[in-house]
């Protein structure tokens, strides 16, 4: 049984990327998300809801990896596509998809929903079955007392 990599949620508020798109528009839109996305999404009559739960799985696929928003990844390296189920599924390309071989990720799990000011997007990533997993590289932190000196008085 495969075990996690990582797990990732974010939650968007529609109103913030609606103010985006008025600000930016299409140089907005470009940037952020790929051409199937902004086709999926530009089909519903609000289309700044479903375009927030696609950039809150990017945000969520950024954290389950534990790089947030850094070395190097891009916006559109993370695509989301519905299944013919309907069930949303993520494909990721360049240096998302290198980070994700580096650290010995197998598949990944994503879940999105919608209200109506807001969308969240829920990511899983879990390890690659051919690699054992391996401890965090990152020190953990001291709990309680333990470990701490005590104070003279």
């Amino acid at each position: 049984m495969p075990s996690i990599l990582g797990i990732g949620a974010d939650i968007v508020k529609r109103a913030r990327i609606e103010s985006a798109i008025k600000r930016w528009g299409r140089r907005f839109t470009d940037r952020i998300f790929t051409p199937r996305e902004q086709t999926y999404c530009f089909k519903f009559r609000d289309p700044s809801l479903h375009l927030a739960g696609r950039f809150a799985v990017k945000e969520a696929l950024f954290k389950a990896l534990g790089t947030g928003w850094s070395r190097g990844v891009a916006w559109k390296e993370i695509e989301t596509t519905n299944a013919p189920s309907g069930r949303p599924q993520v494909a990721v390309t360049g240096r998302v998809k290198a980070l994700l071989k580096e650290q010995g990720g197998g598949e990944i799990f994503v879940t999105i929903s919608h209200d109506t000011d807001y969308s969240i997007g829920q990511v899983m990533i879990t390890r690659s079955s051919s690699r054992r997993a391996t401890p965090s590289p990152r020190p953990l932190p001291r709990r309680g007392g333990e470990g701490k000196k005590k104070a003279r008085r």
